[in-house]
């Protein structure tokens, strides 16, 4: 009896403990299984996250390489339309000026000849008025003959005197209104003319437009950028003097000034080294003071001469 309660254990003896080992280590391997099986599930599960984050690591990157890829040959499109509008805006400004220069020429040539009829019509005007002053001397000398009688003789003589110098006048004004007409018919020969011009050249325009879709149909494949080694040159006119500047690659940051000869020798470098692949682009800046041509006989040497497009053209 142990502090007042009775001991109901089989086979119990005071003093000993008979606790069974086995039980005690079975419960043991029990925990340690299940220890082990947690950290095996633990296992797992992180693994299978790895393995998921792995996954979404690998798309990623082909993602982005997919991306790059596209984004490559997106930019190399583009350099090749900025090359070949760059082209056609310096073709598009060498016609412009040609074009302004003619109209300036024949507006001059209007405006001399405008400023000569504007002369003849005033000298018209003032023989007009040296005629009508004549006359009337005549008027008042034949009403002096018809009043004095006394003096028919030298009033005789003057009215003779007055009359010839009339008809003097009168054949000067006849040959005056006849080179009039004439100026006036050259003037307007001169306007028809310039219509006609103004007409052929709209004509020839639209000619040379549907020339140039044909030539670009043709076998021969359109000058282009792509697969060439693009050299830049900058051609205008500063003050007096001729500016040319020079990139000889597109990865060059800025242009260099340069002279003439130093020019083609860099060309001729350059076409040695990139036979057949170097691309000439020609830049002529708007307002570069050039006349067109000017800005077309630069633009034909160096294309003849360096370009891959144009070696062998006659």
């Amino acid at each position: 009896m142990d502090e007042g309660f009775i001991d109901l254990r089989a086979h119990t003896e005071t003093g000993i403990s008979h606790v069974s080992f086995w039980p005690s280590f079975t419960d043991i391997m029990m925990v340690v299984v299940v220890i082990f099986m947690m950290a095996s599930t633990v296992l797992i599960l992180r693994n299978m996250a790895l393995v998921r984050d792995l996954r979404a690591t690998i798309d990623a990157q082909h993602n982005a390489e997919e991306a790059a890829r596209s984004a490559t040959e997106t930019s190399a499109t583009l350099e090749e339309q900025l090359a070949q509008t760059q082209n056609e805006l310096s073709q598009l400004r060498m016609r412009l000026m040609r074009a302004n220069e003619i109209n300036q020429a024949r507006t001059e040539e209007f405006n001399r000849q405008e400023q000569r009829l504007l002369a003849l019509e005033a000298d018209k005007q003032q023989l007009t008025a040296s005629l009508q002053q004549s006359r009337l001397e005549a008027q008042l000398h034949q009403d002096q003959l018809a009043q004095t009688q006394a003096e028919y003789a030298q009033l005789n003589e003057t009215h003779t005197t007055l009359k010839k110098r009339l008809q003097e006048v009168l054949e000067q004004l006849s040959r005056t209104e006849q080179s009039n007409q004439e100026q006036a018919t050259e003037l307007a020969e001169f306007r028809r003319r310039r219509s006609l011009s103004e007409q052929q050249l709209v004509s020839l325009q639209g000619e040379f437009d549907e020339l140039r879709n044909k030539y670009d149909k043709l076998v021969r494949p359109a000058r282009s950028a792509v697969g060439k080694h693009v050299v830049s040159v900058r051609y205008f006119r500063e003050g007096e003097n001729v500016q040319i500047r020079l990139k000889e690659s597109e990865d060059d940051a800025d242009y260099q000034t340069i002279t003439p000869d130093q020019l083609n020798q860099r060309l001729a470098k350059l076409k040695d080294t990139y036979a057949g692949n170097l691309y000439v682009k020609v830049i002529i800046p708007e307002n570069s003071g050039l006349s067109y041509s000017e800005a077309w006989n630069f633009t034909y040497d160096l294309l003849k001469k360096y370009d891959y497009y144009h070696q062998g053209e006659p």
